[in-house]
């Protein structure tokens, strides 16, 4: 029988995360026709050994290297053979309820290429999880220093969803990849994810496809799901692959010529920015160092370090080798 969900979960040194995730899933495997695909990117902390011991019910895909989020999802999404296909972060826990939500969902609506739940954070708060598809203005404000200023803050707010209350059923422009469910007929349609984005940006893209495909991207709030957060995407190098698929995206959804002047006055902008941040943060961790308040200096000496290695690293290769 054909399942009526493939999950796919794409995991990268998250073992306890991802455990917990999978977990989660106990209660929905009983009612529904589910299957399992972890993919996981060549983690150090023996992730993979976990799953093959714990979760012997689950489809193991074990990279030998970190091919990316979007090209080990497209990995998963090559042996799915669900109706549907879920594409979920491995640093989530599944409330009881939410797959079926979304898989009814989907079947109620042959129109709708995609739905995502409500997400929460660890406290049990909402988390904001939607985006309208990004305009000049919020990029500017939001990347460079119109931010301290703030101008265009307006247009960031709109960008942000800032009016949305997220706890209402809607039609958005972009969901949040934590969690994105989508028909395999849909995907079988617009393409899979788009390997040039080695992680950020390859669901706004993906929506971006389905909404120019004709189909609605529905926000659920009735499924739920606790998202940690920014787990695997952690890195010393986040930065870099950000800018990269930022200004990829940029390229792909625009014309040529409105995309190299966005793209080069938001670099100019987010050199300023972080310029600009590697001074206020320097005399912050200071000031704060010498009023004994050492834990807040050391993240504001944390955040002067990210700067720094904008300026002198990613920066520059996001700019000569996009």
């Amino acid at each position: 029988m054909q399942p009526d969900l493939s999950v796919i979960i794409v995991s990268y040194n998250c073992r306890p995360q991802l455990a917990d995730c999978l977990t989660s899933l106990a209660p929905d495997r009983r009612d529904l026709a589910l299957e399992v695909i972890v993919i996981d990117n060549a983690s150090s902390d023996e992730t993979a050994a976990m799953v093959r011991e714990r979760f012997g019910w689950a489809r193991l895909i074990a990279n030998d290297v970190n091919r990316g989020f979007a090209a080990a999802n497209n990995q998963g999404l090559k042996v799915a053979s669900g109706r549907n296909v879920l594409f979920l972060n491995p640093d989530t826990v599944v409330h009881e309820g939410t797959l079926k939500t979304l898989v009814r969902t989907l079947d109620g609506a042959p129109k709708i290429g995609a739905c995502g739940p409500q997400l929460l954070n660890a406290d049990g708060t909402i988390q904001p999880s939607l985006r309208r598809f990004p305009t000049f203005a919020a990029l500017l404000h939001q990347y460079t220093p119109l931010r301290v200023l703030r101008i265009l803050r307006g247009a960031y707010r709109r960008y942000k969803m800032a009016d949305f209350d997220f706890k209402t059923a809607a039609d958005v422009d972009v969901l949040m990849g934590a969690c994105l469910c989508v028909p395999a007929r849909v995907l079988a349609e617009v393409g899979p994810m788009d390997e040039r984005f080695f992680v950020y940006f390859e669901e706004m893209d993906l929506c971006n496809r389905i909404h120019k495909a004709g189909y609605r991207v529905r926000f659920e709030p009735a499924a739920r799901i606790t998202h940690v957060g920014g787990v695997s995407a952690a890195t010393a190098t986040a930065s870099l692959f950000f800018c990269r698929s930022l200004f990829r995206y940029l390229r792909k959804h625009n014309g040529r010529l409105k995309s190299l002047g966005m793209s080069i006055t938001l670099r100019i902008g987010m050199f300023m920015r972080e310029a600009v941040l590697l001074v206020v943060n320097l005399v912050a961790a200071l000031a704060l160092a010498v009023v004994g308040q050492g834990q807040r200096a050391r993240r504001r000496l944390d955040r002067a370090r990210s700067s720094l290695r904008f300026l002198c690293r990613d920066g520059w290769l996001a700019l000569f080798r996009p």
